[in-house]
This record gives C-alpha cells, sequence and structure tokens, in this order.
C-alpha cells in the first residue's frame, strides 16, 4: 500500500492543532463533521430553489447531488453531481439567482485551491462550473508576508464588544450576503467584493468602510431550510446483507484469513494490508472509488468482491441515496500458520536491512532529512514563509512553541523519519532522546532560539542533551 504520509509541500503546512467546534472536528484543514445536512436554499426573488444531498460528511467535499426547481414545481429543472456543505461554523456560503441558473458557492475556511469545484469562489451555470476563484486572486492577500483571510471575522474581538460596535456587529452578521443581483463578501482586512451573481464576474473591490452605508441598507439573510441527520459512522467496513462478517467473507473468498491487527498471536504472521474508498447505495451495492493494496494481494480479486456483494445499509438515512467510506483499511493473512509465519520472518530480515538504509540516508521519499539539530533549523528557515517565522519569533517564550506540536511537530515526525527511522532519528537516540514527540519538541524550542538570534545555543544542548520536558 502507497505511503501516506505527508509530502514535502511546506507551503501548505497548517499550524493547526485538532480541535473541535461544536459537533466538527476540524484536521489539517479538513472538517469531519457527527452530523450531516440536506440543505434547500432559494433565491431571492424565493421563485426558485436548490437542494443539496451530500455523500458524505467531510468539508470540503465535491461529492453528493444538487437539484435546482421552479417554486411549485416537483420536477427539478437539472441536476449535476455536485454536493455542497452549506455549514455555518465553517464560513460556507450558497447562492441561487433569480433565474435559477446560477450557483455561487463560497468557502470561508481552507478551500482547496488546487482542485476545481473547491477553490474559494466557485460559480456554475445550469451544472457547469464557469467561474472560479482562489482566496489571493480576490484579496490579493501575499501569505508569504501577512495572515489574511477570504471571510471577515475579528477572533480578537468578543461578542460583548462586537455587539458594541455597529460596524462590528454588522461584518459579524454579513460578512458575505446577496441582494440584488450581487453577491457582496468582506475579507479579513475590510475589502468589500462584490460579485455580479448571475454571470459570477468580480465587479468591484472597495473598503468597507466606504461601502458600510448601502451594504447595512441592503443586507439579508438568504432563505434556507435545513435537514439534519446523524452521519452514518463505520468501525469497520458494513457486514454483507445476509449478516456474515465482510473481513471474514472476504478473506475466504480470496483463500486468505483475518488479520488481527492488536491479536498477539497473529503477530508472528505476515500482514497484509489494502485501503478502500467507496460509495454503499442504499440497495447494497459498493460503487468502489479506489483500492490501494500491498503487493501480493489482487486488486482484481478484491474489487470483484466488493462488486458481486451486497452490503448492510441500515445505517444510511433514507434520505440519502448512497453514502461515502473514506479509506477503510483492512488487514489479511495467508491461510497457512507455516507460509504466513516463514513470510513474517523474511519481512523481518528486510525491514532490518531497509531501517539500516534509512539511519544513513540523505533522503527519504525525497524529503531531505537533516543530520544535526543545526541542520533542522537550516531547514526549516528554507521552507516556513516569513509570516510564520515573525508568528514565531514573536512570542513571548520558548515555551509557547508547543502549539506547534501538532502541526509543524507532525509534519517533523512524519517527514524526518523520527517515527520509522532516519539519521535525525538516530541522531537524538544516540543522545537519549528516544521519542518522536521529546524530538520534534527539542527542534520546535531550540528553533525559537535560532529565531531570535541565539544560533549558537543549540551546540550546548548537544553537549548536555535532554528533553525539554525534563525539569
Amino acid at each position: 500500500m502507497k505511503n501516506n504520509r505527508l509530502r514535502p509541500l511546506i507551503s501548505a503546512i497548517t499550524f493547526l492543532s485538532t480541535f473541535l467546534v461544536g459537533a466538527a472536528v476540524f484536521v489539517s484543514g479538513q472538517i469531519i463533521s457527527s452530523s450531516v445536512e440536506i440543505v434547500t436554499v432559494y433565491s431571492q426573488s424565493q421563485k426558485f430553489f436548490l437542494k443539496t444531498v451530500p455523500y458524505d460528511n467531510e468539508s470540503p467535499t465535491l461529492r453528493g447531488k444538487t437539484s435546482v426547481y421552479r417554486a411549485g414545481n416537483p420536477k427539478p429543472l437539472y441536476e449535476f453531481e455536485r454536493g455542497f456543505d452549506f455549514l455555518d461554523y465553517a464560513n460556507n456560503f450558497l447562492f441561487l439567482s433569480d433565474d435559477g441558473e446560477t450557483v455561487f458557492f463560497v468557502i470561508g475556511f481552507d478551500a482547496d485551491e488546487k482542485t476545481e469545484g473547491l477553490k474559494s469562489v466557485t460559480v456554475y451555470k445550469k451544472g457547469t462550473i464557469v467561474k472560479s476563484y482562489t482566496e489571493p486572486e480576490i484579496t490579493g492577500c501575499d501569505h508569504e508576508k501577512e495572515r489574511c483571510r477570504l471571510v471577515y471575522n475579528d477572533e480578537n474581538l468578543s461578542d460583548a464588544a462586537k455587539a458594541a460596535n455597529r460596524q462590528e456587529k454588522f461584518l459579524d452578521d454579513f460578512p458575505v450576503f446577496a441582494a440584488g443581483g450581487i453577491v457582496y463578501l468582506t475579507d479579513s482586512k475590510k475589502i468589500t467584493h462584490l460579485f455580479d451573481l448571475k454571470s459570477g464576474e468580480l465587479v468591484k473591490s472597495a473598503p468597507f468602510d466606504q461601502l458600510s452605508a448601502e451594504l447595512m441598507s441592503r443586507a439579508r439573510k438568504t432563505r434556507y431550510v435545513e435537514q439534519r441527520y446523524d452521519a452514518p459512522t463505520y468501525a469497520d467496513f458494513p457486514n454483507l446483507r445476509d449478516g456474515k462478517n465482510t473481513v471474514r467473507a472476504l478473506a475466504a473468498f480470496l483463500g486468505m484469513k483475518p488479520y488481527g491487527i492488536y491479536d498477539k498471536k497473529d503477530q508472528q504472521f505476515r500482514r497484509y494490508s489494502f485501503e478502500i474508498s467507496a460509495y454503499v447505495r442504499q440497495d447494497g451495492d459498493v460503487e468502489i472509488e479506489s483500492i490501494d493494496a500491498d503487493e501480493g494481494l489482487s486488486k482484481e480479486k478484491i474489487a470483484e468482491f466488493f462488486k458481486t456483494h451486497k452490503f448492510a445499509s441500515a445505517a444510511i438515512p433514507k434520505a440519502f441515496p448512497k453514502w461515502f467510506i473514506s479509506r477503510e483499511v483492512i488487514f489479511l493473512r495467508k491461510a497457512d500458520d507455516t507460509v504466513a509465519r516463514r513470510e513474517r520472518n523474511e519481512q523481518l530480515v528486510k525491514e532490518r536491512e531497509d531501517l539500516q538504509k534509512r539511519l544513513v540516508a540523505e533522503k527519504i521519499d525525497d524529503v531531505y532529512i537533516p543530520k544535526d539539530l543545526g541542520e533542522c533549523f537550516v531547514e526549516l528557515d528554507k521552507s516556513l514563509k516569513e509570516v510564520d517565522k515573525n508568528e514565531m519569533r514573536a512570542l513571548p517564550k520558548r515555551d509557547d512553541m508547543i502549539r506547534y506540536h501538532m502541526g509543524l511537530g507532525m509534519w517533523m515526525r512524519n517527514n524526518w523519519g523520527l517515527w520509522g527511522g532516519s539519521r535525525l532519528q538516530k541522531y537524538f537516540t544516540d543522545r537519549g532522546i528516544r521519542h518522536p514527540d521529546d524530538m520534534s519538541s527539542v527542534v520546535l524550542f531550540y528553533y525559537y532560539d535560532w529565531l531570535n538570534g541565539k544560533t549558537e545555543i543549540w551546540k550546548d544542548w548537544e553537549k548536555n542533551p535532554r528533553s525539554p520536558f525534563d525539569k
């Protein structure tokens, strides 16, 4: 199975820890919600409306189906394969033009600017994308030098302060709205951008202060109706419709046995795995999106199993035609214990050989591996944006660098081989630092000193190495 670790795309590093907002979990820019919504959005004239049905509980996503109707007519004017995750807490906004032909979608939080349909602003004409904009194209923001966001939200102001300031209260309520065939969008720099709702063209940008009187007189909420459901949750791939366990049935189909990932007895055998992403339909059929399998497993046979069996769909609310199961991993082993044990022993020999190579390799998966603490700082300096370095430099004390443990720290642990073995891992273990969390913390804490002009202090640590958590 392919290595799914983060790639060295430092420009895309997000310094977000995992955190909760309401019923949603934000993970590295993606939102996984415990609920899922079918949303009906009306045009300003109320003569048309759209109904968007998602097929997963991720945001941002393309999965789902949208139907556009004329009010009073149960037959859709047109439909297209695209769901819109209209989530208030994610600052997403969805509008329909008064002729029912244009759908205007704003992703206010962590859009995927490289994927068509998931950019900050996407405009559809009768189900086909006709315009799209990235956040920098709209705001002109230079993310190397400044922090800015597409949708205004002054998080430094308390609710009481916002309520006491008429303009702030307005922007808190109406950062994005549609009126008179125009979409008004105010960004984090308090610049308001006007889009023609029908054509999707950006027609004007001006400071909010210059337009505030016009905006306050025109602002109105878009009418929408939300039907909320608990999102289906699966610890494993759904069982077969006849009640049989999918993994056991699949193993028998392949002439193998299930591998118990937490079963100590199975650890003596070689483990095979594959990852499947697929839709489970209400009728029990499966639509496979992708299968990523270890060498030695037949992707064709695996696909045949899923295509020729019916699966339980009771957990999927009836309002959803199908549901997407993302990257479900299934573990198997050879049926013959002797063969499986021999394969594991052979695998252990190869793993030891591979580890020895990793411990001296200059690069792993095309990522340069620093050879000591000082080189870590040089590599970070090359890769991080100035705005990020400035924020780190301005922290009151080095201990505050712990806030990057789950963002930048995780990137280092995964990509610099602090878990899987590397020359940097060996550098730390040779100095008594054995846990990857401690290793990345040493880098973060001393990088703070480096940024603040103490570029040689890490050499003192080399003479007396210790975890930053040791007091």
